[in-house]
């Protein structure tokens, strides 16, 4: 059985390198047909805690606070783990969503399988990105050119997010960015021009 449901996700790094810089948290929202059913960020210190001062300045994180209150890999991956037997079978391949979502998946798929195991087993080579839609929107003149960034399409949908920039708040943001394009038909696309 096919489900519907779309796992958003939304990470914090301490830089641009998967390989390289530690995920510092992620978050996940379970879609449901339009309806976010639960939501979670989970804070994690790999014990290297590899950052750039460049990141830390974008997401705002302490991380002397955040070493110490942040789970460790193991623990982190358990409670991931709970959280995805609880809304998603067992034998089901999740599909993630998410802005820009490569860069999501790139952080969490190697912290994932450096913990865990192999990631193809419970997610899906599948995805669904956000800046792709608004991207095709843009160039099929259904919105302006400079909607693509995650902060204009907020702004243009009139999205306010708790929190910006850090995991949670931008995936519930993401979520509700999602919806509102697939309302788009129902709106007068002039309205965005």
């Amino acid at each position: 059985m096919i489900s519907n449901k779309i796992l958003f996700i939304d990470t914090e790094t301490g830089g641009l390198d998967p390989l390289e810089n530690s995920l510092l948290s992620v978050a996940f929202a379970v879609w449901d047909n339009g309806r976010i059913t639960e939501a979670k960020e989970f804070l994690i210190n790999d014990g290297v805690l590899n950052v750039t001062s460049k990141a830390l300045e974008i997401n705002r994180i302490n991380i002397i606070e955040h070493s110490r209150i942040a789970l460790k890999s193991k623990h982190a991956i358990s409670e991931i783990k709970d959280f995805l037997n609880k809304n998603f079978g067992l034998d089901e391949k999740i599909i993630l969503c998410g802005h820009n979502i490569l860069f999501d998946i790139n952080f969490f798929k190697n912290f994932w399988n450096k913990n865990e195991g192999n990631y193809n087993t419970r997610f899906s080579h599948r995805y669904v990105d956000t800046a792709s839609i608004l991207f095709f929107l843009s160039i099929t003149n259904k919105l302006p050119k400079n909607s693509n960034s995650s902060q204009n399409a907020f702004d243009l949908f009139g999205i306010s997010i708790d929190k910006r920039h850090s995991a949670l708040g931008d995936v519930l943001g993401t979520a509700e960015l999602f919806n509102r394009l697939i309302e788009l038909d129902s709106f007068n696309s002039k309205n965005y021009r």
